[in-house]
């Protein structure tokens, strides 16, 4: 009997010893996934771009840049505002249809998908 509670206790510590070494690997897997690890240069036509996040350092990604989504749900890697003039215009072009958007309650064509 004693050893059948040894086998038990030991096979709960195991499965939490494993539990716990796998969780943060997880984790960072999946921060990887959302990194940018190269940015494009090329101008990104204003049209077809949906929104936009900031990728910081400081958030795990080995690189600052601009993550913009597309309306076909691309995302395309840019480099930062301060680097290149024209991620600087698209910023505050996207910015300024948000607020519009969000003014008119996002019933204009061009607000599809924005809402979210």
């Amino acid at each position: 009997m004693a050893s059948a509670l040894i086998s038990a206790m030991s096979l709960i510590l195991v499965a939490l010893a494993f539990i716990l070494c796998s969780s943060p690997a997880e984790a960072q897997a999946d921060l990887a996934l959302d990194c940018c690890l190269t940015v494009s240069h090329k101008t990104i036509p204003r049209q077809v771009l949906l929104s936009y996040r900031k990728q910081l350092r400081v958030d795990g990604c080995s690189r600052d840049a601009v993550v913009f989504t597309t309306r076909k749900g691309l995302k395309l890697c840019a480099p930062t505002a301060e680097k290149e003039p024209w991620v600087k215009e698209t910023i505050k072009f996207l910015d300024t249809r948000f607020k519009k958007c969000k003014e008119n309650k996002f019933n204009e064509k061009r607000c599809h998908g924005l809402k979210n």
